[in-house]
């Protein structure tokens, strides 16, 4: 351990000849006047390429071990938007944009990096935002100060959408810091879209302790990823992130995975390329669906192999309505519980958004409306019915199972799921996902959970290889390896639902296969998809436009790996 309170006492000297004779070039940028405001010099305060908000080019390194809780009043001095959508009027109606979450940030600013302590979403007195941090850098100006640049989400309360941005502060000689600026100019959210520039007052900033294990886990993290490149080195390129299949403007980021390298698409903002796309945080949307209820069921299936077979009503009582009575886990899993508005359509989120599902932020409020809002209309287990709803209530019947047998003060996801993304090396946007906000603190495994492209990558690999938990009943089917079991029909011989998990039927001949090809993915509101495709390669983008379309780069995926051997007789 050690107080990282390190009393910087530069001579005079050496900040005249760094700022006058600095060859480094990096002097003045739009953020300075705002950082350390001078009265008689009142600059128009504006949105700035993200290029100012990141480390210069031969910037001089941090030679500063500093470790401080910096704290925020959330009451911006200075603040300027563009809203370019808000279908929901949250701006008129509420003045979202107007205030900042309070927050408490511990970092720790060493070797040039600036790294948060806690970097999962936390959970604010804001009306509206969460926030979440992730590691950014640091270096020294060539006033002598320190400065460190740090990316940030603000995440809307009780829902997914998440806006990604840059804050930039200094510590001065005398270790006193500086505002703190802030940018968001790109989000993955399809109905509220702005770019926002403020200026933060900072309360207090006071040295804390912290150990070298924080910063030895965070070098540790980074050496488990992938080795990353970019995707225009692709001999296939044009086929990844396709214009013709979702709109570059309302991109967030794509990559793809081969097995070995990852290629990723730069994280393009209206200000510029995002300067931290490797930390910029994804919403999962209904991708949790896959990777929180069908997971959640395959490690319970390890110990109680028939806990697929339980029946929804011994395990939630709110649901103790007689159209319950025959309905179990499976049966919600693959949203078959026999309860529908319409039989025309294979998806009903459209109906629950109507009704205004997620505007229940107690688990009281959302377990009643998820048992109460559709009809019963046919046995269970025989149409796919798309209800975010009903995987709300699995979710309350798994955990209300798990706390049955391992105890009243278990969770599910702490205690069942969490350990499994530690073993995986994900980063700690996984360790939290939304919940309900109240003592119940019930979570959601219909949408909530929080990830990075690496995160992505490392759980699409995990569910490629071969292991336990791929290989149980529940995954297996999930993942096309049973082709007796190929799931319910969403859209006739071509889209199918399995335990948590969507496919899509591609023809076997036109890709080199004698038959027809099921490929496994997860897919997002919005426009969000993760393809394990059968070279044991990953094909994923996140997007807001509500476009879902990926077979050019099925396509593209098996020139340059054929999923079939080809036949030479």
């Amino acid at each position: 351990m050690y107080i990282a309170f390190k009393k910087r006492y530069k001579s005079s000297i050496f900040f005249i000849t760094l700022f006058f004779f600095s060859s480094v070039g990096t002097a003045f940028t739009p953020l300075d006047p705002f950082l350390w405001p001078d009265p008689n010099y009142k600059p128009k305060f504006d949105l700035v390429q993200f290029k100012h908000f990141k480390k210069p080019k031969g910037a001089y390194s941090s030679d500063e071990s500093l470790a401080k809780r910096i704290t925020f009043d959330g009451t911006p001095s200075k603040r300027r938007f563009k809203i370019s959508l808000d279908s929901l009027n949250m701006q008129k109606e509420f003045k979202v944009l107007n205030m900042f979450p309070e927050f408490a940030l511990d970092i720790l600013i060493k070797d040039s990096k600036s790294i948060p302590l806690n970097q999962s979403v936390r959970s604010s007195f804001n009306l509206h935002w969460d926030i979440q941090f992730g590691i950014g850098e640091s270096w020294t100006t060539d006033l002598g100060n320190t400065r460190s640049s740090i990316p940030f989400a603000l995440i809307q309360k009780n829902q997914n959408c998440v806006h990604n941005g840059v804050m930039v502060f200094d510590f001065n000689f005398e270790d006193n810091i500086s505002n703190v600026v802030y940018q968001i100019a790109s989000e993955t959210c399809s109905y509220f879209k702005f770019d926002l520039i403020g200026l933060l007052e900072v309360n207090s900033a006071v040295d804390i302790e912290f150990s070298e294990e924080d910063h030895h886990n965070s070098l540790k993290h980074v050496s488990t990823f992938a080795p990353l490149t970019s995707i225009s080195k692709l001999e296939q390129k044009k086929s990844f992130g396709s214009s013709k299949e979702v709109s570059p403007d309302h991109l967030s980021v794509y990559g793809y995975y081969d097995g070995k390298n990852h290629y990723r698409s730069s994280c393009k903002t209206r200000s510029g390329n995002y300067p931290y796309c490797r930390e910029l945080l994804l919403p999962s949307f209904s991708l949790s669906k896959s990777l929180i209820a069908t997971i959640s069921l395959a490690l319970l299936e390890r110990d109680y192999p028939n806990v697929m077979n339980e029946k929804i009503q011994e395990f939630v009582p709110e649901c103790k309505q007689k159209k319950w009575a025959n309905v179990q886990f499976k049966h919600a899993l693959n949203m078959s519980t026999g309860h529908y508005y319409d039989k025309k359509w294979y998806s009903e989120d459209w109906y629950l958004n109507d009704k205004g599902f997620s505007l229940n932020y107690t688990h009281k409020d959302r377990i009643k409306f998820a048992c109460s809002v559709f009809k019963k209309k046919s046995d269970p287990g025989l149409k796919l019915s798309y209800h975010s709803s009903d995987t709300y209530i699995l979710a309350v019947a798994l955990n209300n199972f798990y706390k049955s047998k391992a105890g009243k003060d278990s969770d599910i996801y702490t205690d069942l799921v969490l350990p499994l993304w530690k073993e995986l090396n994900l980063s700690q946007s996984t360790h939290e996902i939304r919940r309900s906000i109240d003592s119940i603190k019930q979570p959601y495994m219909e949408y909530g959970m929080f990830l990075t492209s690496d995160d992505l990558v490392k759980i699409g690999n995990f569910m490629l290889n071969d292991n336990d938990l791929t290989q149980s009943a529940i995954m297996s089917d999930a993942l096309q390896k049973n082709k007796n079991n190929r799931g319910l029909t969403a859209i006739d011989n071509i889209l199918f639902y399995n335990n948590g998990f969507w496919s899509k039927r591609f023809n076997g001949p036109s890709l080199g296969c004698n038959e027809d090809i099921w490929i496994p993915f997860m897919s997002g509101f919005g426009g969000i998809t993760v393809a394990l495709l059968p070279n044991s390669s990953i094909y994923y983008y996140f997007s807001d436009n509500q476009e879902f379309a990926w077979d050019r780069a099925v396509n593209a995926s098996n020139k340059m790996k054929p999923f079939c051997e080809t036949d030479q007789s």
